[in-house]
């Protein structure tokens, strides 16, 4: 039993504490169930009842799945500044975030927002989905890609709408048009207010601007960017630093003692209900010969949860 208690209590740890890094791009606010990270072949789930997100690094290659009503906002603290949001039911990958040529960005599929800082030189902010390539130097624009089942072969049907500034936007045959045609191609131009849809039967067809569509429009009017870093995009700040409206009320400022007491208190009360879950299963399919190792994993879990509890109590009375 004693080697088994620490094994659970830093597997427990482990799995509901994420890491904290310098990086490209962090979590700056998260709303809803939960998401998925895969990074380097891992694949990581985060609960937002129970996991610390803001902040968790975001860098090249990762690729962020959102659940069903889960929205996520990612502060660029490389690169073009700025702010990424991710709407609900959502595939996202960072291809790249470079500072001198700019930032790629992937949707598989799903909704997103971005709004970055003007980039002076020859550097853009880029996304892409399948077929459509969105470009731009600072901008608030949005990139839906998603499939029209009621069509034969489920067509792809991708947006491009830009709410300020402007977006140069290519759509081309992947099978026709090689990277250096592609990097030649003269962009079509969406200004504000305006988007542009393409399809995937119609690779060759004209792009047309149109304005807005409502669904759009009251989609993000009702999901706004609540990072204030998309409000003041280009602002002197100090190297990492999340700056997110006072209005969120995500809880206390990351490193106080009250930050400290809250996060300590959740891994703790987490990790008692983990240990207590683990002796009712341990009961349930070896009810004789683990009796008194679930026993034991009850009381300690139960302990701990009790202490966790506490402790979340005394970071309320805190400042």
């Amino acid at each position: 039993m004693k080697a088994v208690l620490p094994f659970f209590v830093v597997f427990s740890f482990l799995a509901i504490c994420p890491v904290f890094a310098d990086s490209g791009a962090v979590v700056s606010y998260a709303d809803g169930n939960g998401f998925i990270v895969v990074s380097d072949g891992i694949r990581t789930s985060y609960n937002l009842a129970v996991d610390d997100v803001l902040g968790l690094p975001v860098g090249e290659g990762d690729t962020i799945l959102t659940d069903d009503g889960t929205f996520l906002e990612i502060e660029l603290l490389s690169g073009p500044r700025g702010v990424v949001k991710l709407a609900e039911n959502t595939t996202f990958t960072v291809a790249s975030l470079d500072e001198s040529s700019g930032s790629v960005f992937k949707v598989v599929y799903g909704r997103i927002r971005v709004k970055a800082e003007r980039i002076t030189g020859g550097s853009r902010l880029w996304v892409t989905g399948h077929d459509t390539v969105a470009g731009v130097r600072g901008t608030d624009f949005g990139y839906d890609l998603f499939y029209d089942l009621a069509q034969e072969g489920a067509e792809r049907q991708t947006a491009v709408y830009c709410f300020d500034g402007e977006v140069d936007v290519l759509h081309f045959d992947q099978e026709t048009v090689s990277k250096a045609d592609l990097i030649n191609t003269e962009p079509f131009i969406l200004g504000a207010d305006r988007m542009v849809r393409t399809k995937s039967s119609a690779p060759e067809a004209k792009l047309k601007s149109t304005a807005i569509e409502e669904e759009i429009r009251n989609f993000w009017f009702n999901y706004p960017f609540l990072t204030a870093a998309a409000a003041e995009v280009g602002r002197e700040r100090p190297e990492n630093e999340l700056a997110v409206s006072e209005e969120l009320n995500l809880g206390p400022e990351r490193g106080s003692e009250k930050w400290e007491a809250e996060r300590g208190g959740k891994i703790l009360f987490t990790a008692g209900l983990s240990m207590i879950t683990l002796a009712g299963i341990l009961r349930a399919v070896m009810p004789e010969k683990a009796a008194d190792l679930s026993i034991g994993l009850a009381s300690v879990g139960g302990a701990v949860a009790a202490t966790g509890g506490g402790v979340l109590i005394y970071s309320i009375t805190l400042d």
